[in-house]
């Protein structure tokens, strides 16, 4: 078994959990999540359900698809173990990436067993769906940690000020992501005619609790924004010839992500945003990821080299 093949199927295995991810949005937003009722893992009591709804064959394309991922994930654990020897950083992370697929899976499965779907508002529902988005990005985080020490970069020059800031927009990526999945349920579950009436509702003392939570969202995301734009075009990890294209990706990715965000807000979050949306934060979170783990390395290196 080689090590090309593992990263390989590595890289393969973190696209496909991208994809589903996107696809899960697509149940929320459509409110298929009840498509199956409140069966797991069957779907309204059977393997293939018959004569589906579309809400039915979007929730169970949706379980369809994390099934097959979270295979990918324990056959990527093989590949690691074939691959690479005990001990190993790669093998370690393979398996962490494992554990929080099943953490994902149980997320899912909570949401479905306790009916958290279709028209439910509740508190419970809204730290269920923002603790699942976490989850995938921790899953994603994993991941590319897994395919960061099967690469092993070059190291770069020591920059224990950027493990801190990158450590804050990685932190302030988890809090805009659970924020914007609740604004994404509220959304769902209170639309609203026009954006004027949207806003007048966010201030509105008698509202649901989830649209009043909306205003903090743009707050948050338009914070981490500016941190993440001023660590890429000063941070020593993006400095250099080598790192000219992950800084100019990371910038356009949050370009991209802030206009998505906005003309989400104007259109009052049509279904093909919210997807374009949650897919462009995924794709930044996992560059940001691994200049933290460069950053890191450089730190760890110099230190051991002056200890020695």
């Amino acid at each position: 078994m080689t090590t090309t093949r593992f990263l390989r199927f590595a890289s393969a295995t973190l696209g496909v959990t991208l994809l589903v991810i996107v696809w899960g949005a697509v149940v929320r937003a459509t409110g298929s999540g009840a498509g199956c009722g409140s069966h797991w893992p069957l779907c309204n009591g059977a393997v293939v359900p018959l004569e589906p709804t579309l809400a039915t064959t979007i929730e169970f394309v949706h379980r369809i698809t994390s099934g097959m991922v979270m295979l990918m994930a324990v056959w990527m654990v093989v590949l690691a173990r074939r691959a690479y020897p005990a001990g190993s950083d790669v093998r370690r992370w393979a398996w962490i990436s494992l554990i929080f697929m099943l953490i994902e899976a149980a997320i899912g499965a909570g949401i479905v067993l306790l009916e958290l779907v279709a028209d439910n508002a509740s508190a419970l529902r809204a730290a269920y769906v923002g603790g699942h988005l976490v989850n995938t990005l921790l899953l994603v985080g994993a991941i590319t940690t897994t395919l960061w020490f099967a690469h092993r970069p070059a190291a770069h020059p020591p920059t224990r000020p950027s493990v801190l800031g990158l450590t804050l927009c990685l932190l302030g990526m988890l809090i805009v992501a659970s924020t914007g999945a609740v604004v994404a349920l509220g959304d769902t579950l209170f639309p609203h005619a026009s954006l004027a009436e949207g806003i007048a509702a966010d201030f509105d003392p008698t509202s649901h609790f989830l649209i009043r939570l909306r205003i903090w969202h743009p707050i948050a995301a338009i914070i981490l924004a500016t941190g993440v734009l001023w660590l890429a075009w000063l941070s020593p990890v993006f400095r250099g010839a080598r790192q000219a294209g992950p800084r100019r990706y990371v910038i356009v990715a949050v370009l991209v992500q802030s206009a998505l965000g906005a003309v989400n807000l104007l259109l009052l979050a049509p279904l093909f945003l919210q997807m374009a949306h949650l897919l462009v934060s995924n794709l930044l979170w996992i560059p940001l990821v691994w200049a933290w783990w460069n950053a890191r390395c450089a730190c760890d290196c110099v230190s051991g080299s002056r200890s020695q």
